[in-house]
């Protein structure tokens, strides 16, 4: 039994350590609905945060880039007349792009977030499936023992 102790806890470390160092963002530039980034997710890393960035830049030339090796995704939504530009992606996580003011049009929104995959989504609220799978697995060894 303790051989299956040891492997729940290596698979809890894994699923915490995926949690914390990665994350899955959506990443498109759209005059749309909410749900047209659905199909374009991206892992986020240092190419992806640029691209980030520079859709970021494009709202706010003067945003400080600060590059690390830890991300974050972000959904930025600015209002220009009638027309409402959304842009979603990876950021590094040292740059806030919510701070700022936009060079045309008005900030309608902002989210910056790395608390779970895809929290830059349409919806409130994702779940992270390994972690789920994690907790689950958790209960039935505690059953077990």
């Amino acid at each position: 039994m303790s051989h299956l102790k040891h492997l729940f806890v290596g698979i809890l470390v894994c699923c915490f350590i995926q949690s914390a160092f990665s994350i899955s963002c959506f990443s498109c530039e759209h005059t749309e609905g909410d749900g047209v980034c659905e199909d374009n997710v991206v892992e986020c890393d240092a190419s992806a945060a640029s691209l980030g960035m520079i859709r970021v830049a494009t709202f706010k030339p003067t945003l400080q880039i600060i590059q690390t090796s830890t991300f974050r995704c972000f959904e930025l939504v600015v209002e220009d007349n009638s027309e409402v530009l959304r842009t979603r992606g990876c950021a590094y996580d040292s740059v806030d792009v919510c701070q700022g003011e936009v060079r045309i049009g008005v900030q309608a929104g902002c989210r910056w977030c790395n608390d779970n995959d895809l929290c830059n989504s349409a919806a409130s609220f994702q779940v992270n499936v390994l972690l789920v799978a994690a907790v689950l697995l958790l209960g039935v060894f505690r059953k077990a023992l």
